[in-house]
């Protein structure tokens, strides 16, 4: 069984499922009703807050996604295809970082009402995407450059 084509639809997949739901998680913060004028408004932040929560997971998997590795044939699409995961990795998380940080800072305090909110909501969720692709791509080149002056080491010696 050749698993490079199988790599490539999984990546497809996982970006895909990842937007799909930064798309739910935003309709799902567009329908969420204000806080009441007087009264307790608890409910409201349950539900803001599953909506942070939602955009933060959603914002995990679709950039983690991108960093899966390429694979080949004809689902290996994007920008840095023939480029390495790590690369990806980082370089998409620092894309949606700022894409994240457009939403949330920019875009949201342009617009007015839900749509702010469901427009914020999904940049933090690209925010903390973002960042946690950047912190894993660091970990692994890290980890392969402690690797490589191990090996060097140790070759040297013996």
């Amino acid at each position: 069984m050749n698993r490079s084509p199988l790599l490539a639809a999984l990546r497809i997949a996982v970006v895909t499922a990842g937007l799909v739901g930064l798309l739910a998680v935003a309709a799902f913060a567009f329908d969420l009703p204000p806080p009441p004028e007087t009264g307790d408004g608890l409910p409201s932040a349950f539900g803001f807050a599953i909506a942070l929560l939602g955009a933060a997971v959603a914002g995990v998997v679709a950039v983690v996604g991108y960093g899966l590795p390429a694979g080949t044939g004809r689902l290996r699409v994007g920008p840095l295809a023939d480029r390495s995961s790590e690369y990806r990795l980082v370089a998409g998380g620092a894309a949606a970082a700022a894409v994240g940080l457009v939403f949330a800072l920019g875009l949201a305090f342009l617009a007015s009402g839900t749509v702010s909110v469901a427009v914020w909501v999904v940049g933090v969720g690209l925010l903390v995407g973002g960042v946690v692709a950047v912190a894993l791509g660091g970990l692994v080149v890290a980890s392969r450059l402690v690797a490589e002056a191990v090996r060097e080491r140790t070759g040297a010696r013996g």
